[in-house]
This record gives structure tokens, sequence and C-alpha cells, in this order.
């Protein structure tokens, strides 16, 4: 039960990066917003490890073969996923990306079938009806306001199937040293590699021209959604196999909309609610058998 707790606390975190990365997108280029995030949350993560001595332990014992791991996860997920993500925010609203970010439970059922080659007919419903529920949610999306709505469309999917690469990858190096230690390395690696990026494609010197409020909203997707959100992430990995604790992802969609309508008063289908009834209905068997066995 731990473990869908620190779950369910950052899904309700993970739920509000695209909002948040809505109400500034107009000061704050997406790649120097994901660098900027996932910078602050690296120096959070820092200063954790510096005053724990366990953990500045492990620091000397990752080799340089673990040490390339981690930053192949840092270029999947904080520079190729979020990166992708961000720019699919910038290009539509906010819900549609942040919908599509949870199909990544799909994709982590494939890899992990592909890799034990155990495809029980349960996981392949489960699969088809979140398909069809993705499928019915962009069909009824309110494209209104959307520069390239297949732009959008085929960021978020791809930053999806990203985000499941790294969430089957992670778990491993996590338990091999510490969750502090993989993340923050991670983190440092994929903000290095926006650096050049930033650079040429973006003007760095609008941050500027933030404000108190735009500052705060910053603050807030660094050390919350960033730094807190991912730490708790592999904290309720540890206690749940990957590919069921990742159906938490399928609440996120719910989150993600209510956010959406209130903080930035985007409009919501009524059948973008059935639809979204659909791809939650494939997580909810898996988790009640989950704490019955835990039970």
């Amino acid at each position: 039960m731990l473990g869908y707790t620190y779950l369910l606390i950052t899904i309700i975190l993970f739920s509000s990066m695209e909002v948040a990365g809505r109400m500034i997108y107009s000061t704050v280029g997406p790649l120097t917003m994901t660098f900027l995030r996932f910078f602050i949350g690296f120096i959070l993560i820092f200063f954790f490890i510096l005053f724990n001595r366990e953990e500045r332990s492990i620091l000397r014992m990752i080799k340089i073969r673990d040490l390339f791991s981690i930053f192949l996860l840092g270029f999947i997920n904080v520079f190729l996923s979020m990166m992708l993500l961000q720019i699919a925010v910038h290009k539509g609203n906010a819900s549609i990306p942040a919908i599509l970010i949870s199909s990544n439970p799909l994709f982590v059922y494939l890899i992990v079938n592909i890799k034990t080659k155990r495809f029980l007919r349960s996981h392949i419903i489960k699969i088809i009806t979140g398909i069809a529920g993705i499928t019915g949610v962009i069909l009824f999306s309110q494209e209104n306001g959307l520069s390239n709505p297949f732009t959008a469309f085929s960021l978020s999917l791809v930053a999806s199937m990203l985000f499941a690469l790294y969430t089957t990858m992670a778990p491993p190096l996590v338990n091999k040293f510490s969750n502090l230690t993989v993340t923050g390395i991670s983190f440092l690696s994929g903000t290095v590699c926006y650096i050049p990026f930033i650079f040429i494609f973006e003007d760095f010197s609008k941050i500027s021209m933030m404000n108190f409020k735009e500052i705060s909203i910053l603050l807030y997707m660094g050390i919350f959604i960033t730094g807190i959100g991912y730490l708790f992430f592999f904290e309720g990995l540890k206690r749940i196999q990957v590919h069921i604790g990742s159906l938490v992802f399928f609440l996120k969609p719910v989150f993600a909309l209510i956010f959406s309508y209130i903080l930035l008063k985007e409009s919501i289908h009524p059948m973008q609610i059935v639809f979204i009834l659909l791809i939650l209905y494939g997580t909810m068997p898996d988790l009640r058998k989950k704490n019955v066995h835990n039970n």
C-alpha cells in the first residue's frame, strides 16, 4: 500500500506539469524550461546526497560502465522524452500531451512482455483497451488553439514511448545503487545535453523577463514536480513491479483534465471523459489483485 501511496502522490505532481508549463510558455522556451526544471531538481537532490554519508560512499562505488548506463537514462528521459513533451505543450494545449504521456504503461507492458516472453491475455486486453481510450481522447479533443495538432499528438506519443523505456531501465540501477544517486546523476547528464541546443534555438536571456509568479511556477516545477516527484516515483517502484506500478499513470489524465479545466479554463469534451474511463478500466483489476496478494 505504501508503494501505491508514493505513486499516487507522484501522479498528482506529474499531472500538474503540463499545466504549469503552459502557464509560463510565452516567457520561457520549451528547451530552457525543461533544462531549468531538471537542473533545479538536480540541485535539490545534490544537497540530499551531500549531507548523507551513505550516498557519498555509493558515489565512490560507481564504475564507468554503470555511470554510462545512468547517463543513458538521463539522455532518454530528461533530454529526449521531456523535451518532446514540453514542445508538444508549446504546440498545443496542456491536457492532450498530459493524457498521451499517460499512455506509457501500455508501452511498459509491451517492453516487459517482450523481455519475459509472456504475453498474457489479460495484458493484451489492457493494451487494446488503453489504445482505444487514447484514440478516443484524441478524436474528441478540442483543437481550438492548437497550432499543429498532429505534431503535438505525435511528439507526445514518442515522449510516452521513451518514458516507458526509461521506466523499465531505471529500477535495476536504483536497486543496485540508490534512488538519490541514480536520479541525481541522470538529471545532471540530461540537463548538460540541453546547453548547446538552448543557445542555438532559443533566447536564454528571456528568463530575465520573468515575474514573481512565473519564477514561483518554475521553482514548483523543479522542486516538487521534478525533484520530489521522481524520488517518490522510484520509491513506489521499489515496492511494486514496474509493469504493475506504471498502471497508476492511467490516473494522470483525470488529474490533468481537472487541472487544465480549473487553472487554464480549457474545455473538456464529454466523450473525452468516457474514453478516459475506458483507459482507467484496464488498471483497476491489477491494482486490486496486487493489494489482495500483499495482504
